[in-house]
C-alpha cells in the first residue's frame, strides 16, 4: 500500500476496559449454532493468517482442525495473486481521481442496515462492494468472475442469523475486507470467541495509537480505490460500526453522504446476540465458543459506546449530507422512505431505481422478522444504559410499555427464559 499519511493526527482519551474471565470448555464438544458456514479467513494472506492464529495462541479444538487445514490449501495463493493483480491494476487504482464521494449506510447491527444497503444496490447508477470483493480484497480485480464460481458452492443460500439471501455478488460489509487486509476489527473476535471480545478499540478508535489508525485508514483507501476502479460509480458502503468512526471517515471523505438507521433497542439487543452467537460458532477456530459468561454484556457495552460516539461526532457531517431514519418507518413504506432519502441527499434518478427496488421487495415479501420476548431484568438494563438513545429516536413509549408489563406470571416465565437462554447468573443482569 502507498506509504502516505491519509489522516491528520488527533488526540483521544483511553476508555476504561473491563477484564473478562476466560472460560474453559471441553475440547471435543461440537456446536454449530446457525449451521455450517464457510470460514471467512480464506481471503487472508499467509502472514496475516499466522498472526490471527498467534493471537489465539493456536488454541484450536480438534473438531475445527479439518476446516483449519483447508485454509492452508488456499491462503498461500492470495499473495502471488495479489502481486499479479497489483502489477496489472495497482498504479491505475492509485492514480484514480476520487471525484464521487461515497454513501455510507450506518447504524447498529440488526437495525436494518442490510435492508437499506440492498435497496441502494438496486439502483443502476450506484455500486457496492460485493461479498467476493470483501472476502478476497487482495486480488478481486484479477479473479472476480472466475474464482467466485469455484467458491460459491461453499456458501449457504441464506444467512444463518436472519435468513437473508447470500451470494458472492450480493452487497457486503467492507469490514470483512479490512480484516482480510490484516487490520484490527472487533470482528476478529469471531476467530477465538472463548477468549472474549477482541480489538474493541477499533470500534471507535478511542485509545488506538495513531500509527494503527493511520494503517487502518491507508488500508481502507487502498481497498476503496480498487473498488472505484472496478465499478466506476458512486459506491454505497455499509459497515454498521462506521457510525462510531465519523472522525476518521469525515476526514477521508469530507463530501460523503450518510444514512443512519435506528431501531428499538429492545429488538436490536436479542437480534444482535443471535447474530454474534451464530458467527462466533461458525467462524470460531475453537468450538463450541462458550459465550454465556460475556456475550450479553458485550453487546450492551458496545451498543452504549456506539451510540455515544455517534452522538459526539454526528455534527461533523454537514446537515444536507446526513439522513436519520427509523427501521420501523422504513419497513412500513420502504419506497416512500427511499424516495425521501434520495431527495434529502440530492441523489439523482430515483425513478430509475424505484422499479428494481420494488422487485426485490416483492421477492422478499415472505420474509418474516424474528420476534423476541425479552426478560424484564435485561429490558430494564437496556433501558437504563441506553436512555438517551431511546428518547432521541422516539422509543420511550414502546420501552415503557414493555417495562410496565410485569406480573407474577411474567416474572416466573422470565426466570425460566433466563435460565434456559441467557444462563442463570444473576450478577450479569444487575443494572449498572
Amino acid at each position: 500500500m502507498p506509504d502516505y499519511e491519509v489522516l491528520p493526527p488527533d488526540e483521544d482519551g483511553q476508555p476504561s476496559r473491563r477484564r473478562r474471565k476466560k472460560p474453559k470448555m471441553p475440547a471435543l464438544t461440537i456446536e454449530r449454532y446457525g449451521g455450517r458456514l464457510l470460514y471467512v479467513w480464506f481471503g487472508m494472506r499467509f502472514s496475516t493468517l499466522i498472526r490471527l492464529f498467534w493471537r489465539g495462541r493456536f488454541s484450536f479444538t480438534l473438531n475445527c482442525i479439518p476446516d483449519t487445514l483447508a485454509l492452508f490449501l488456499w491462503v498461500p495463493w492470495n499473495t502471488p495473486l495479489r502481486w499479479i493483480s497489483e502489477w496489472k491494476y495497482g498504479k491505475q487504482a492509485d492514480a484514480l481521481p476520487l471525484d464521487q464521494p461515497p454513501i455510507f449506510v450506518i447504524g447498529h447491527w440488526r437495525s436494518g442496515t442490510t435492508l437499506l444497503h440492498d435497496l441502494f444496490s438496486e439502483d443502476p447508477n450506484l455500486a457496492y462492494p460485493t461479498t467476493y470483493e470483501c472476502f478476497f480484497p487482495h486480488h478481486f480485480l484479477l479473479t472476480e468472475g472466475t474464482l467466485d464460481h469455484v467458491f460459491k458452492v461453499l456458501l449457504p443460500k441464506r444467512r444463518p442469523q436472519d435468513d437473508v439471501p447470500v451470494g458472492f455478488d450480493r452487497p457486503q460489509e467492507e469490514e470483512f475486507a479490512m480484516i482480510m487486509l490484516g487490520e484490527g476489527s472487533p470482528y476478529n473476535t469471531m476467530a477465538w470467541p472463548r477468549r472474549g471480545p477482541a480489538e474493541t478499540e477499533y470500534l471507535d478508535f478511542k485509545g488506538l495509537p495513531e500509527k494503527k489508525k493511520q494503517s487502518w485508514a491507508r488500508a481502507f483507501m487502498w481497498f476503496y480505490r480498487r473498488l472505484k476502479l472496478k465499478h466506476g460509480k458512486t459506491l454505497v458502503m455499509k459497515t454498521p460500526g462506521n457510525a462510531a468512526r465519523l472522525k476518521v471517515l469525515t476526514k477521508l471523505f469530507p463530501e460523503a453522504r450518510f444514512v443512519f438507521i435506528a431501531r428499538n433497542p429492545l429488538d436490536v439487543f436479542p437480534s444482535t446476540v443471535k447474530l454474534w452467537r451464530a458467527l462466533y460458532s461458525t467462524q470460531g477456530l475453537h468450538n463450541p465458543p462458550n459465550l454465556e459468561p460475556w456475550l450479553d454484556d458485550y453487546v450492551l457495552d458496545t451498543f452504549q459506546r456506539f451510540t455515544q460516539a455517534y452522538e459526539e461526532d454526528r455534527h461533523l457531517i454537514a446537515e444536507d449530507r446526513l439522513v436519520e431514519i427509523r427501521y420501523e418507518d422504513l419497513v412500513k413504506d420502504p419506497i416512500a422512505s427511499m424516495r425521501d432519502i434520495y431527495q434529502r441527499l440530492d441523489l439523482p434518478k430515483f425513478d430509475e431505481a424505484e422499479g428494481p427496488m420494488r422487485a426485490i421487495l416483492s421477492d422478499r415479501s415472505d420474509h418474516r422478522v424474528s420476534s423476541y420476548r425479552l426478560p424484564q431484568p435485561i429490558a430494564k438494563k437496556i433501558a437504563d444504559r441506553l436512555g438517551p438513545f431511546i428518547d432521541r429516536y422516539g422509543y420511550r413509549d414502546a420501552v415503557d410499555a414493555v417495562l410496565k408489563n410485569e406480573t407474577p406470571a411474567r416474572r416466573a416465565r422470565d426466570r425460566a427464559v433466563l435460565a434456559r437462554t441467557w444462563g442463570a447468573g444473576p450478577a450479569r443482569l444487575t443494572p449498572r
